[in-house]
């Protein structure tokens, strides 16, 4: 769910005034569901949707969160604070992975080259404990490209904002992945099978994007509209 950590970690990136673009993602929930994910973002504003909900899409601007809704052709907005108490099936987070990390054993680059999203990138073994203790490896995708690194970052910010409305406590593990992947200057491209991205575009979208809709109007609660909003 993209509201049920956007990206799973603690760190609060600060984004680069420069960083702009479009990625599509894609993978499996942490119910095993598949899902896809398009996220737009430009300084500290990010838009992030997915078909699954093609009617909902988030939209970070100026230090808040909404949630953007059309009921009865009407779009209405909600600001985070409320967005949460429904949150859960809004739609799937596009970096939900990393959640499972509740402690790392390793990050080991390998000598494997894989290309993804038209970007070059290094396969690393990631060793972790999950929240049951459990150990467990996969195969990371890591970039030093910029795009890469910019749209982590972006993800990550969205993320920290939203766990921290939400009071969520999130695994050490997972912040500390974040943290490295920030001091390396690594951009996230595939986790496993359960995430992917599977393409990105470096060209600003248009600053419309990031503004909410016109002629809409902000709810306190949605749950009364929208029937399983708030169910879990």
């Amino acid at each position: 769910m993209m509201l049920r950590i956007a990206v799973a970690a603690a760190l609060f990136l600060p984004l680069l005034a420069h960083a702009a673009g479009t990625a599509k993602l894609a993978g499996v929930d942490d119910q095993g569901r598949p899902f896809s994910a398009s996220v737009e973002y430009s300084g500290d504003h990010l838009r992030a949707a997915s078909p699954q909900q093609p009617n909902t899409y988030l939209l970070s601007r100026g230090g808040k969160v909404y949630a953007v809704s059309s009921v009865n052709g009407q779009q209405v907005v909600m600001e985070a604070a409320d967005l949460m108490r429904v949150a859960g099936g809004l739609m799937p987070s596009p970096t939900a992975a990393l959640e499972q990390v509740s402690a790392i054993v390793s990050l080991q680059p390998t000598t494997r080259r894989e290309t993804v999203a038209g970007l070059d990138g290094t396969v690393y073994v990631l060793t972790y404990e999950d929240g049951q203790r459990r150990r467990r490896t996969e195969e990371l995708v890591l970039s030093p490209s910029p795009a890469a690194s910019e749209l982590t970052s972006a993800a990550v910010r969205l993320g920290k904002t939203l766990a921290k409305l939400a009071g969520t406590l999130l695994p050490k593990g997972a912040d500390e992945l974040a943290a490295r992947l920030q001091a390396d200057g690594l951009g996230l491209l595939r986790f496993g099978d359960r995430f992917k991205v599977e393409a990105i575009d470096d060209r600003p979208p248009a600053s419309q994007r990031f503004e909410l809709p016109s002629g809409s109007f902000q709810l306190p609660d949605l749950r009364g509209l929208l029937p399983g909003l708030g169910g879990r």
